[in-house]
């Protein structure tokens, strides 16, 4: 092989998982926009369990009623901020909230109970607001549209960089 033919195999390789990536990322802001337009209905829902995924990240589950039928989502946020301050045993008072952005933040100490901090922000029995779609009820979401998130900037970053990237390696290859 020529370097001029490695050099295109490397562009056509590299550079098509960037663009893999790239057209990832804005599918899953165009779904998600889309879902956002569709959900013009709302009602009440109550915050009926909450959910910890581990290193901080936790949501709560809502619950939702359409046309007699129950329906359960989870509240989401386009990430979470979190602020972890350790050494020695300070008297460090944890703390959650949600910012006007979408952004859920965790603050905590060497000894923080998760299930106090969503209790506190998200008390079982509490009521907010869900938007659903007319059409399909499931398809929903709690308090303010979700944006892509950092899904979709991260995977639209990556597939610029990587498209970035295989072109100058088509140049240097080639030359």
């Amino acid at each position: 092989m020529t370097d001029l033919q490695i050099a295109w195999l490397e562009l056509a390789l590299v550079g098509g998982v960037g663009v893999l990536l790239l057209l990832a990322g804005i599918t899953v802001k165009v779904v998600q926009s889309r879902k956002n337009r569709r959900c013009t209905e709302k009602t009440t829902g109550i915050v009926v369990k909450h959910i910890f995924y581990g290193k901080g990240n936790m949501c709560p589950v809502i619950e939702y009623r359409v046309d007699g039928k129950e329906y359960r989502t989870r509240k989401k946020y386009k990430g979470v901020k979190l602020i972890k301050v350790s050494g020695p045993p300070l008297p460090i008072r944890s703390d959650a909230y949600e910012d006007e952005k979408g952004w859920l933040h965790i603050k905590t100490g060497p000894a923080a109970n998760l299930r106090v901090l969503a209790e506190k922000l998200w008390p079982y029995g509490s009521e907010t607001t869900v938007y659903y779609s007319p059409e399909n009820p499931k398809k929903c979401y709690v308090e303010r549209p979700v944006s892509g998130g950092i899904v979709t900037i991260i995977f639209t970053a990556m597939g610029i960089g990587i498209i970035i990237m295989s072109i100058f390696m088509f140049f240097l290859i080639k030359s």
